[in-house]
């Protein structure tokens, strides 16, 4: 279908985002490689929207959301259960913490969140510290 709207695409996104793994461990953060196995986006990378359901966006046991307050801005992080607690594995000289929680598929989940400050981003490389949607500062990456 040509010329789709963005809520046809929205609608894909959120039904794809249900095919992540929901494992817990010791920490606020699920289980997860940080590394991009199979081609795969890891921890703290950009992710582009399925193009159908089912299709895999980041590698095993992350999830792909959107961060920004602009559509397109869409990146792979891991499920966790305690708000404000550090979630393991985040890129060299980043502090993902367990955050909001976001509609993922089968039921909403929080996610381990980048969040920044301007005058010292910590952020994932290719992420810039910038506005969310609710006015936070978290690390975003380019619009895809």
């Amino acid at each position: 279908m040509n010329g789709q709207s963005w809520g046809v695409r929205a609608l894909l996104l959120l039904l794809a985002l249900g095919c992540s793994s929901s494992g817990t461990s010791g920490d606020a953060s699920t289980d997860a490689p940080t590394d991009s196995s199979g081609g795969l986006p890891g921890f703290g990378q950009s992710c582009a929207p399925a193009a159908q359901q089912g299709d895999p966006q980041c590698a095993a046991g992350l999830v792909c959301v959107s961060v920004g307050a602009e559509q397109g801005r869409n990146l792979c992080t891991k499920t966790c259960t305690t708000e404000g607690a550090v979630c393991s594995g985040g890129p060299a000289g980043t502090a993902p913490t367990c955050g909001r929680e976001y509609q993922i598929s089968p039921a909403n989940s929080r996610v381990c969140e980048f969040f920044c400050d301007t005058g010292f981003p910590n952020c994932p490389p290719s992420t810039t510290c910038l506005a969310d949607f609710d006015g936070m500062m978290t690390c975003q990456p380019p619009v895809m």
